[in-house]
């Protein structure tokens, strides 16, 4: 997977989205002060139009990832920063890897899915059908997805190292 960017924008538009909303980062200092750059970014990133990345924005509001305070400022909700800060990752010590192995059954096969696609924004690659793994620590961010998709019976997380 190649998440490799020469400008250095990330990968996500959700993220840069979020990431506007963090006092002094670079995409803030974008949608304060030149919003057209900002959006200009956010095309280049995501190869879609500036009206679609808008209504991404709109949709994030409903989704209760921003919220709009009582000045008409934008503010970042604490589900919103643990969304942003997903895609910064801290590697794990030394040779150790996260594992994620799941059993989710046929009947919900759409959080099966969606489990799918998070591990792989999160950097995950896939060893075997159900099981995943990563160098990269997202314990915190999985277990609440977890708890918020009630996979608890379904999904096991572990901390490991490759003997062979």
């Amino acid at each position: 997977m190649n998440n490799k960017r020469s400008d250095n924008l990330p990968n996500s538009t959700t993220v840069y989205l979020l990431k506007a909303l963090i006092p002094y980062s670079k995409p803030n200092l974008k949608f304060s002060f030149a919003r057209r750059e900002f959006f200009k970014d956010l095309a280049k990133i995501s190869r879609k139009k500036e009206k679609s990345l808008k209504n991404a924005y709109y949709r994030m509001i409903a989704q209760g990832l921003i919220a709009i305070d009582h000045a008409g400022i934008p503010r970042l909700t604490q589900k919103g920063k643990n969304k942003a800060q997903i895609y910064e990752p801290k590697k794990l010590a030394g040779e150790a890897k996260l594992m994620i192995t799941f059993d989710i059954p046929e009947t919900q096969r759409y959080k099966r899915d969606r489990l799918r696609q998070i591990l792989r924004e999160l950097y995950f690659e896939q060893a075997q059908k159900s099981v995943w793994t990563t160098k990269y620590d997202f314990r915190e961010y999985l277990l609440a997805e977890i708890k918020e998709s009630n996979l608890e019976d379904y999904v096991k997380i572990y901390e490991c190292n490759e003997l062979n």
